[in-house]
């Protein structure tokens, strides 16, 4: 499986809207057989994702404390 890594250390806040383009776009990247992983996520953010929902879509297995730490965990799922 190929991954698309969120480094969203930058992200200080979701809403509605974007909560929504989340939703619609792992729907899209999962048709292609791509799986959509965060990086570095302020557990602030976490929480309103949770609170719209969107941790039934994302579990807590793609959400990662660093980039490196995600490129490595799809380094070894691959090696698997």
């Amino acid at each position: 499986m190929h991954r698309v890594v969120i480094a969203a250390e930058p992200i200080t806040s979701v809403d509605v809207t974007s909560a929504d383009a989340l939703a619609e776009l792992d729907a899209a990247l999962k048709t292609e057989g791509i799986e959509l992983d965060f990086a570095e996520l302020k557990d602030p953010v976490k929480d309103k994702l949770r609170r719209f929902g969107l941790f039934d879509l994302f579990a807590e297995d793609r959400f990662f404390p660093t980039k490196e730490s995600a490129v490595s965990e799809h380094i070894r799922r691959q090696a698997s």
